[in-house]
């Protein structure tokens, strides 16, 4: 049975990364949802990376995770070949090295970073005792010493993004591989000692990112129809929204930074995922999660190795 609460949290989310892009009020917020997907991702791949032997488990992360960013990178690729063939632009100004691991827009960066820090969970998902205690207390600090480095964070691409998103890597294998009872105190102790020293770069967003995947884990609903269905058009609405965005800005009349080009986006992304969806059911069955295998309700402990 899926989780209901989880799966409105995952659409939510995605309207908050469109609002960002978008400049719109609550932008910031929005913002959260990246580390909510990063903490996410690694939380509901914890279970398979037990289950299964190392090379199915990163056979099966690629297809989760780099598929779409393969054909993403595609479609987005296209398009600035577009631009470069009608306008002014040159493939100087559309394309950059650093597009071989980001992908063709800036926003796909997280795809193959998750997909390579979950290549990690293997080999930390067996210690149990005291070499599972020990695990806890390091990732802690990995956590602590992620969101120092990220206050100083001067970075070219896409090395800033990388070291921006550790953080919530780190917090997501905390709350995946620790038992229940060091899982939250250490992620609160985390967030309070950031919080102590004063770092604000993500901190703010870390822990409400951090805060929501909890609630949604400890909390979770019988899922229906209705929270499959938002939860199936959350990866659709993050990876679609930019091509959105373009057309709105092309359209004039709507400014970015505005209230009303944020709703205007996840209106216009919600149907575009929607539209994608339909189509990608044609002949075949639906699969539509693809942030990660399901999460069902009132297993938390059990799906994420927490004793």
């Amino acid at each position: 049975m899926r989780n209901g609460t989880l799966d409105y949290a995952r659409l939510l989310a995605a309207f908050g990364i469109v609002f960002f892009h978008a400049g719109s009020p609550g932008g910031s917020l929005g913002y959260a949802a990246l580390p909510f997907f990063l903490i996410l991702i690694i939380v509901m791949a914890a279970p398979a990376a037990r289950q299964i032997a190392p090379p199915d488990f990163a056979r099966h992360r690629a297809w989760r995770l780099l598929s779409p960013w393969l054909i993403w990178s595609g479609i987005y690729g296209g398009l600035k070949l577009a631009e470069v063939a009608v306008t002014d632009a040159t493939l100087g100004t559309e394309f950059a090295p650093h597009m071989l691991v980001t992908g063709t827009a800036m926003h796909l960066w997280f795809l193959p970073f998750a997909f390579v820090a979950s290549l990690i969970l293997p080999a930390l998902s067996r210690p149990r005792g005291a070499w599972g205690h020990a695990l806890s207390l390091g990732l802690a600090l990995a956590a602590l010493v992620a969101l120092e480095r990220a206050q100083t964070n001067g970075l070219a691409v896409p090395f800033a993004q990388w070291v921006y998103g550790a953080p919530a890597i780190c917090l997501g294998l905390l709350i995946a591989l620790s038992p229940a009872r060091l899982a939250i105190p250490l992620t609160g102790g985390v967030l309070v000692t950031a919080q102590a020293m004063g770092w604000t770069t993500g901190v703010p967003q870390l822990t409400v990112a951090a805060v929501a995947v909890l609630i949604c884990l400890g909390r979770p609903s019988v899922g229906t129809p209705a929270s499959h269905w938002a939860g199936s058009m959350a990866m659709g609405v993050y990876l679609g929204h930019p091509l959105v965005l373009s057309l709105l800005d092309r359209l004039g009349g709507i400014p970015r930074g505005s209230l009303e080009a944020g709703i205007l986006g996840c209106i216009g992304a919600l149907a575009l995922a929607s539209l994608l969806a339909w189509v990608a059911t044609l002949g075949r069955p639906t699969s539509t999660d693809t942030i990660g295998s399901e999460l069902r309700h009132g297993d938390w402990r059990r799906h994420t190795g927490n004793e």
